[in-house]
């Protein structure tokens, strides 16, 4: 379905909320293909499962509480940036709609909406060794991934689209926002508290956001919240 307002944005998903196994990735491009960063050029060209064991040599040093198994390795790898064979999911489906909207305006985006059927079980399946898409949800959480309502699907060949290499029991469906609906989307997201700020709960994502409402002045100054996302007073009636 194509959604141009939120009435329909909440037609649509509100629908999901029948069933707490749905996960839901946003992509700001409808055209792009939903597969891990480690499945993407150039990154294909070389083994992501050897470069993570490269990464967990480098990175144990400048970390405290050193992860369970491999699966915590990789997702932690993940969350700063590797390349790895995880692809990010939020349970929220207005998280994927504001990653859908960030960027991109020109091109329609798309809200991928995932239930799977397998599930990973760290003692029971290591990285490169499951034969199904199946969901990860670490038990070591980064604050950010907590924030976004994170989790993860661990894909057994990073460079095939996810709509060929799920099963027969998995339950997949793609709904289309429309470009000239996805900046006044982030406004109507942003009064529902989901927004840079809200989602990174850091220093870059309090500035990213005060410079994303300082660029869009034009929208905000016939709406109080300007004044208050500003001033941090509530503006006078």
């Amino acid at each position: 379905m194509e959604i141009n307002s939120f009435t329909e944005f909440h037609s649509v998903f509100g629908e999901y909320r029948k069933n707490n196994q749905w996960m839901f990735r946003g992509q700001a491009n409808e055209s792009w293909e939903v597969k891990p960063k480690a499945g993407r050029h150039p990154y294909l060209e070389k083994d992501d499962l050897e470069y993570l064991e490269g990464w967990k040599r480098k990175a144990s040093e400048y970390i405290k509480a050193k992860p369970q198994n491999d699966w915590e390795w990789m997702a932690i790898a993940q969350h700063h940036g590797l390349p790895t064979r995880l692809l990010d999911w939020s349970y929220n489906p207005l998280v994927a709609a504001f990653f859908a909207c960030l960027s991109e305006p020109e091109e329609d985006a798309a809200i991928y909406c995932l239930s799977p059927h397998w599930e990973i079980i760290p003692d029971k399946a290591k990285p490169g060794k499951h034969s199904n898409i199946a969901r990860y949800k670490p038990t070591m959480v980064a604050s950010r991934i907590g924030l976004q309502s994170g989790l993860f699907t661990a894909h057994p060949n990073p460079d095939e689209d996810i709509s060929k290499g799920l099963s027969k029991e998995d339950k997949f469906e793609k709904h289309i926002i429309k470009s000239s609906y996805k900046k006044q989307m982030l406004f109507e997201l942003n009064h529902y508290g989901i927004n840079r700020l809200t989602l990174m709960g850091d220093l870059d994502g309090l500035s990213s956001h005060m410079c994303w409402i300082l660029e869009n002045r034009r929208y905000w100054v016939d709406h109080d919240e300007f004044l208050s996302e500003l001033s941090g007073k509530k503006p006078v009636k």
